[in-house]
C-alpha cells in the first residue's frame, strides 16, 4: 500500500469487567490518516505495552473507515491476566510518567498497514492530583 502509515494513539484505557484471572478493558485508539486518501479498515489486530511491559492484545474485525486527511476514535474491548494488571499497579510509581507502546496492524480492504507508535498516557503527579517530587 502506497501513502504514509497512519499514526494510532492511545487516548483512553477503561476497565470493565474482572475476574479472578482475566480483566477486560476498553482501549480506545485515534487513529490518523494522513494521506490524500479513505482508509477502509476491515479490522485492527494491536499488543500494548504500558512502561515496557505487555498489557494487553486487542483484536477487532468491526469495520470502519479513516476519511483523508483525517482521524476518528475506534473503542476495542480487550483481556489481560488479573496477574498482569495487579503487576503492573505494584511496579508503578507516581513519580515517573505512565508511557505506552502500541504496535500492530490496520487491516485494510486492499492490504495491511504496520504502526508502532509511543506517548504518555499520565503525567508523573496526575493519578495522586499532586505534583511528584
Amino acid at each position: 500500500m502506497k501513502g504514509e502509515p497512519a499514526e494510532v494513539l492511545v487516548v483512553n484505557v477503561t476497565p470493565l469487567e474482572v475476574t479472578a484471572l482475566e480483566q477486560r478493558l476498553q482501549v480506545d485508539l485515534r487513529i490518523r490518516n494522513p494521506n490524500d486518501f479513505d482508509l477502509f479498515v476491515t479490522g485492527i489486530d494491536f499488543t500494548l505495552n504500558l512502561n515496557g511491559k505487555r498489557l494487553a492484545r486487542g483484536l477487532s474485525n468491526k469495520d470502519f473507515t479513516i476519511p483523508r486527511l483525517s482521524d476518528a476514535v475506534v473503542l476495542v474491548q480487550t483481556s489481560t491476566s488479573t496477574f498482569d494488571v495487579v503487576g503492573q499497579l505494584l511496579n508503578f510509581s507516581r513519580s515517573q510518567d505512565l508511557s505506552y507502546n502500541i504496535t500492530g496492524l490496520l487491516h485494510l480492504k486492499d492490504g495491511r498497514l504496520a504502526f508502532d507508535n509511543s506517548g504518555i498516557l499520565l503525567e508523573k503527579g496526575q493519578l495522586s492530583g499532586t505534583p511528584a517530587p
